[in-house]
């Protein structure tokens, strides 16, 4: 049992540094669609939220199994909606891949969408009915 501890050990770690032919690790990979995602909301952030009627939102992510992780709002007259959009879209093909590379699975339920949004003290909030 003593000799099958550091056995399993060493696996986690091999398994943990696991890499794909470009040479990037699955650790490496998240940490670009978490990067991108940051992004994303950074942009989104940047608009303060003063009346809802010019807020909307849009599927973000993407789950194993097909559909978006979630929902995020932004400004639809931001002055950059079009490159945020792409972010978006970049970030959802990138999550695709992630999961096709590292055979990622999930719950296969989709998440709730928004009825729409509201402005709670400068920020844009999605409204679930």
């Amino acid at each position: 049992m003593k000799k099958l501890i550091p056995l399993l050990a060493l696996l986690l770690v091999l398994a943990s540094c696991k890499s794909d032919d470009d040479g990037s690790s699955m650790e490496e990979d998240a940490q670009a669609l978490e990067n991108l995602f940051s992004e994303i909301e950074a942009m989104a952030n940047a608009v303060s939220c003063k009346d809802p009627a010019l807020w909307t939102y849009t599927e973000v992510g993407a789950k194993a199994c097909g559909g978006p992780q979630g929902f995020v709002p932004y400004a639809a007259n931001m002055a950059n909606v079009n490159l945020f959009l792409e972010r978006v879209e970049e970030h959802r093909q990138a999550e695709r891949n992630f999961n096709e590379k590292w055979g990622i699975i999930s719950d296969c339920s989709l998440p709730a969408e928004p009825s729409g949004v509201e402005c709670q003290n400068g920020e844009a909030v999605l409204i679930y009915n």
